[in-house]
């Protein structure tokens, strides 16, 4: 073990001390041996003290820059921990579905978005392999995380009897900033853009909608003219001709023409209908005028079935709201039961006010709704139909409507157990309280109001 620096120093200059000593003086050995120690002691001594303040300023310092390192150091630790937990909070509340996978696909992030889309908690996942998920997100993940694409757009999947449509998106989390450095996991987010899928269908069909309507304005335009002129032609020859038999015929082309009138404004009000313009609440208008103008318009479709009408309902019985919305709901409904019946079948429809409500029934004996797909009737774009023969946007529209108008609707089905056949659709809606006169109101009137 060396000897300090301070000491060696120490041991120096006493020893070069005695030696001058020795040399100017005459001093003998033992003597100077003498002096030589005590010096040495002294020097010792000396060297000692310095030594000692001087480990005690370093231990000083030393303790001093370990303590202010190590808060340095922990307070860095801290604010490392709090970036990391608020970057992870981040992903839990986004309100895409984050799922995040180790090397190994190992399931370590399941956020709360994901948990409501897919109904799966994310404590009964965690650290499980992709490949442990049930239908249908297995394929639905595992196929994209091994297909190679970082996007795949409007993937649709079924679940608990809906249909649902995703947008995916997947980026590989580096090991380093160095992409060369290899991959340590996967972060998939899952976009669900269902609702935004059945705004666009709703647009698309807004959007037919008016092109039929601005078609129809142009042919009640053309047709309306000689229409106009065979009317007055008629009711010339009822007027000048005193021929009963000729006067009965000319009655029934002005009766026929009027029929041909409301018919072709029909078709454009229904174009129309649902705009901000047509969507006034505030009328009222008479229910049975309603059903005989949808059970005409159906009438006319040559290539549908051929079916029988019981209505009952008062001519004076009342509704308010939009009579061309109403016109919809009551297509759709009685379209349906053509649809699900046999032809020349009887459709029962039903008005009558009870307390202060209203219940309009639309009623057949068609094939009823399985109990498989009795819960998802009102979905958009659900349809039992054959492909080409029905959009699934009907029912959908009929919903929307009825509760715009502040009803309900209530589907029971099938209305004969025995058989599993019958469909009965019950609307309710509030009853009016002040009411016209409607037993004056003629269905011309009626029309001419929605001119």
């Amino acid at each position: 073990m060396f000897l300090p620096r301070t000491l060696i120093i120490a041991i120096t200059v006493v020893s070069m001390l005695l030696l001058a000593i020795s040399v100017a003086s005459d001093i003998s050995i033992d003597s100077l041996l003498e002096i030589f120690l005590l010096g040495l002691l002294t020097a010792i001594g000396v060297a000692w003290v310095y030594m000692q303040n001087d480990h005690e300023q370093t231990s000083s310092k030393v303790a001093a820059d370990p303590g202010s390192t190590s808060e340095k150091f922990g307070q860095m630790v801290g604010e490392l921990e709090a970036l990391r937990r608020h970057q992870r909070q981040i992903l839990l509340d986004l309100p895409l579905g984050v799922c995040a996978l180790d090397a190994e696909e190992r399931i370590t992030t399941w956020n709360g978005a994901l948990e409501k889309m897919t109904f799966i908690d994310s404590t009964e996942i965690q650290d499980s392999k992709l490949t442990e998920l049930q239908e249908p997100w297995l394929s639905l993940l595992h196929n994209f995380v091994t297909s190679g694409y970082t996007h795949l757009y409007k993937q649709s999947y079924e679940l608990n009897g809906k249909k649902r449509t995703v947008n995916l998106h997947r980026s590989l989390i580096n090991q380093s900033d160095d992409s060369k450095g290899g991959t340590s996991g996967t972060l998939i987010l899952l976009e669900d853009i269902t609702e935004t899928e059945i705004l666009e269908a709703g647009l698309t069909h807004s959007e037919r909608l008016a092109s039929i309507g601005r078609l129809a304005a142009g042919v009640a335009h053309e047709i309306g003219n000689p229409i106009t002129g065979i009317a007055c032609l008629a009711q010339n020859i009822r007027d000048e001709y005193q021929d009963e038999e000729l006067r009965q015929m000319a009655k029934l082309i002005v009766e026929q023409t009027e029929r041909t009138s409301r018919i072709v404004q029909s078709l454009v009000n229904f174009a129309h209908a649902g705009t901000p313009t047509n969507s006034d609440n505030s009328g009222i208008f008479p229910v049975r005028d309603c059903i005989d103008e949808a059970i005409t318009l159906i009438s006319l479709d040559k290539k549908g079935k051929s079916m029988l009408y019981q209505v009952e309902c008062e001519p004076e019985i009342a509704m308010q709201g939009d009579s061309q919305r109403m016109l919809q709901v009551l297509l759709n409904l009685i379209n349906n039961s053509r649809d699900a019946s046999q032809p020349d079948s009887t459709i029962r429809i039903n008005c009558q006010n009870i307390a202060k409500s209203l219940i309009i029934t639309v009623e057949d004996n068609g094939i009823g709704i399985p109990a498989a797909v009795r819960d998802r009737i009102f979905d958009p774009f659900f349809t039992t139909k054959e492909a080409g023969d029905g959009t699934g946007l009907g029912l959908s529209l009929v919903y929307s409507i009825v509760e715009d108008l502040d009803g309900n609707i209530d589907i029971i089905s099938p209305t004969v157990r025995e058989t599993g056949r019958g469909t009965r659709v019950e609307l309710t809606f509030p009853a009016p309280d002040d009411l016209p006169d409607l037993q004056e109101v003629s269905k011309t009137d009626v029309m001419n109001q929605n001119l």
